[in-house]
């Protein structure tokens, strides 16, 4: 089996390019099962955020998963595979666990140790299971627990989360540039999922005026609300209230676009006050030509990364100690992954060996008349004991030599001094996926 990681992010591909690539609930489920149909692909798992979609495979290394991973995503961005794969970076084996224990860290994200990444890992690996049970198996299991555990210790043994570690603390940070002081300043909120209800908390805590929080639905717009003494509105009568509004943040799960340039302009046609605009949404909730409007100044997550490179200084001091948590936990995992490499070959061989030993056993037993079945039982368990005693030894060198480095090679040698071919290793390979 190999570990597969393809994927883009916004390091390789600016906002209109990460939102052509976004995977939504349903799609995400539908290219679960296509990847699920790609020859050799045992096990998968998409995350899709505002800024990364990535999709990690558990393959057979005789397949190209990698392709696989490349073709969903290239359909999905309905770009030329040759042009979507100017924008995707592919890791395998350690290099993909390293990466992945990084994403679920906070590492790798545009906010350095931002918070909210660990719970979108948590929801890829928990909606996988729960929409495509066969797509999550025993290796990607055991590999999001780790990561999901690596971030959880470099949360709570290092201080990378400390200060702004997140998109929304980063909006109203950026909102802080523009205003000064937020305090008193009238908000509004659209979208009340998990990125809206951390906005609306992030606005309250910055001193702002009881925020205006809406929703496709109303009920869950008034619980968001609720929690900061904010005020609810319906979806379809929130641009009602545009021109009473300084700040606006969208944070929707929409496929595209929500506020259109047009309808905006006339909304805020009466306001007296200038309207600032924090669309962290992928794909992106507000038409860019929203700033074009006289008065309304429109920032994206891209702008983020630019307006927080001087808050991020502290939390880079941290980043030795993260990475030593991480390279700990991607140890640890690194070395159960690889003992399992041996774990096929091993049970092959001793299987080999145990049918030579019955084989040759019972022809002998059959040969000896006069022997009770006492006697032909002890002979049985005399001649197990020197099979096993005599394997004992080889099965542990396997074992040690699937964790060292080069090991998937030296097994390669070491299952052809066995006498031992890819069809003997196929149904222990699939047993150990199942289990």
């Amino acid at each position: 089996m190999t570990l597969w990681v393809v994927g883009v992010n916004h390091r390789t591909a600016p906002i209109e390019v990460r939102e052509r690539f976004f995977l939504s609930g349903e799609q995400r489920r539908a290219a679960l099962e296509a990847l699920m149909d790609e020859p050799g692909v045992r096990e998968a798992v998409i995350l899709s955020t505002c800024n990364r979609t990535e999709v990690y495979l558990n393959a057979s290394p005789s397949e190209s998963p990698g392709d696989a991973g490349a073709r969903v995503l290239s359909t999905r961005s309905g770009q030329d595979p040759a042009e979507a794969e100017g924008y995707l970076y592919r890791k395998r084996e350690r290099e993909a666990v390293m990466h992945l224990f990084r994403v679920a860290s906070g590492l790798d994200s545009m906010v350095l140790g931002e918070a909210e990444i660990q719970g979108q890992v948590s929801d890829a690996y928990r909606t996988g299971r729960e929409e495509v049970p066969e797509s999550v198996g025993k290796i990607l299991h055991r590999l999001f627990q780790r990561a999901l555990s690596a971030g959880s210790r470099v949360r709570t043994e290092t201080a990378l989360g400390e200060g702004a570690a997140s998109v929304p603390s980063a909006a109203v940070h950026l909102a802080e540039k523009v205003f000064g002081s937020l305090e008193g300043r009238r908000t509004m909120v659209v979208g009340a999922g998990d990125m809206g209800a951390l906005t609306v908390r992030c606005l309250a805590d910055a001193g702002t005026e009881s925020p205006w929080v809406t929703s496709r639905t109303l009920e869950t717009a008034r619980d968001v609300a609720d929690d900061v003494g904010g005020r609810p509105v319906a979806y379809d009568r929130f641009w009602e209230h545009l021109d009473e509004v300084e700040i606006l943040v969208t944070c929707t799960a929409a496929d595209g676009v929500v506020i259109d340039a047009d309808r905006l302009s006339r909304a805020v046609r009466g306001s007296s006050d200038p309207l600032v605009i924090l669309d962290i949404a992928v794909p992106r909730d507000v038409e860019a030509d929203a700033a074009d409007i006289d008065d309304v100044f429109l920032y994206n997550v891209d702008d983020l990364q630019r307006v927080m490179e001087s808050t991020e200084e502290a939390r880079r001091r941290e980043m030795p100690r993260a990475e030593d948590v991480v390279a700990e936990e991607v140890g640890e995992f690194w070395d159960w992954y690889r003992s399992r490499e041996a774990v096929p070959l091993i049970r092959a061989f001793r299987s080999r060996a145990e049918e030579i030993r019955r084989g040759e056993i019972e022809d002998l037993l059959e040969e000896m008349d006069g022997l009770g079945e006492e006697e032909r039982e002890k002979i049985r368990s005399a001649t197990r004991v020197v099979v096993n005693r005599l394997l004992h030894s080889p099965t542990v060198g396997l074992r040690e030599m699937a964790t060292e480095g080069e090991g998937t090679e030296r097994l390669d040698i070491a299952r052809r001094l066995l006498g031992l071919d890819d069809e003997d290793l196929e149904e222990w390979i699939q047993r150990e996926s199942d289990e």
